[in-house]
């Protein structure tokens, strides 16, 4: 038992936050600098890849990573004294039964932690983002951890019928952490899998998501087809547009935050719960998944509807409109805020805020892949009449000039 014991006559441990598979962590408090700390103590057998990983990355500084205090190595063990997250975890998050833009911005945010590790001047690939890699403060602010620990093998191999084509993970006889073009991709396929576990169906209250045994994707009929498309190319190896770079799994997310996100903000009562959330979920029906497949005539891929013949790759997934989603969840950036246009729900009484329109979603998109792609700006109407209506006048005038001269000299 390490809960009060003082670690290098500075950190007392006062209690234990839980035990994962290799890490026990704990809360703590240091008593130099009289702050809250976090402490996860490694065990002797994991000691050289924890100390390498920490090496690596204990220069990082960015908003969306868990910043690194202090390492402290004792005989037989090694402690991580880290940054102290006050949140939930990626667990807590599920529960909650987030939304579609909430989804959207929580891997925007895993996006950029990852971007920054990977830039010229550190890169590093995360190789082990698994839910137990995931925080989020309380004001919506996710966190990443864990950057360049040995991959976590039996979540990926679980993983790997869903799109990985039997392969949980790439380049791994290199150095854990270090960079290169399949570790880039798995990092990208797994941020697909984490949004795709908040956009899937799952019963109330339920901690964790299990890969589907058909390994064929299913969303909750709420879902934007566009974001479940976006979630497919990340996720499936064989997709046509897989993204092989988190930077271009980013950028299509930006594009969806940026369509999906309220304008306006209305309050809501304080009673509000997650359990008033998962009450509407508990009626939301799944669609047809998506699986990919080699075309006979090798052009690619096939979208299945799981009841028969496949539909164009470009085609996507089918709602039922007689039953729509109810839309996004109580999402609150901050505190006492849901989206706009909230309805009565008859289940709770409580308003639930609308989803945009099927119509709305790939207008508003196209506008913001012009905008993010840098596109040529097209002249206006009003813009083409001026330009008509000035080279009408120079013809004029031309015309004139060439009259009058002709006249005088032809008539003197």
């Amino acid at each position: 038992m390490e809960t009060g014991r003082v670690i290098n006559r500075r950190y007392l441990l006062q209690r234990m936050i839980k035990q994962g598979q290799i890490c026990a962590v704990y809360q703590g408090v240091d008593q130099l600098l009289q702050r809250v700390v976090c402490v996860k103590t490694v065990p002797a057998s994991y000691v050289l890849p924890y100390r390498a990983a920490i090496q690596i990355t204990s220069h990082f500084s960015h908003p969306n990573i868990i910043g690194l205090y202090d390492l402290v190595a004792e005989p037989g063990s090694l402690y991580i004294v880290q940054e102290y997250v006050e949140g939930d975890d990626f667990a807590a998050i599920l529960q909650m039964q987030p939304g579609a833009y909430e989804v959207v911005d929580i891997g925007c945010q895993i996006c950029k932690a990852l971007i920054y590790a990977g830039s010229s001047s550190h890169k590093i690939c995360h190789g082990d983002l698994t839910p137990q890699a995931i925080m989020r403060e309380r004001n919506g602010l996710i966190r990443v951890n864990n950057f360049a620990l040995p991959s976590d093998l039996d979540y990926f191999e679980n993983w790997s019928v869903v799109g990985g084509q039997g392969l949980a993970i790439s380049d791994d006889e290199l150095p854990w952490g270090q960079q290169s073009e399949e570790r880039q991709e798995n990092d990208s396929r797994a941020v697909g899998l984490l949004l795709y576990q908040l956009l899937t169906a799952r019963p109330a209250g339920a901690s964790m998501v299990e890969p589907p045994a058909d390994g064929r994707l299913r969303f909750l009929r709420s879902v934007p087809p566009e974001l479940c498309e976006t979630v497919a190319r990340a996720v499936m190896r064989q997709h046509p547009q897989h993204f092989t770079t988190v930077e271009a799994l980013y950028v299509e997310l930006k594009i969806l935050s940026e369509v999906l996100e309220p304008s306006i903000a209305v309050a809501i009562p304080a009673s509000a719960s997650a359990a008033t959330a998962a009450s509407v979920y508990s009626d939301e029906e799944i669609i047809a998944p998506q699986q990919f497949s080699p075309s006979a005539t090798g052009m690619g891929m096939s979208v299945g509807t799981g009841m028969g013949a496949g539909k164009p790759i470009s085609s996507l997934p089918v709602r039922d409109t007689e039953h729509p989603g109810q839309g996004f969840s109580t999402y609150r950036p901050e505190a006492g805020l849901i989206l706009p246009g909230a309805v009565a729900h008859p289940l709770d009484g409580m308003p639930a805020p609308a989803a945009p329109t099927v119509a709305d979603i790939p207008l508003k998109l196209a506008a913001a892949r012009q905008a993010a792609y840098a596109g040529p700006v097209v002249r206006s109407r009003r813009s083409r009449i001026l330009l008509l209506l000035l080279l009408c006048l120079i013809v004029f005038v031309l015309f004139f000039a060439v009259g009058y001269f002709a006249g005088h000299w032809l008539l003197p």
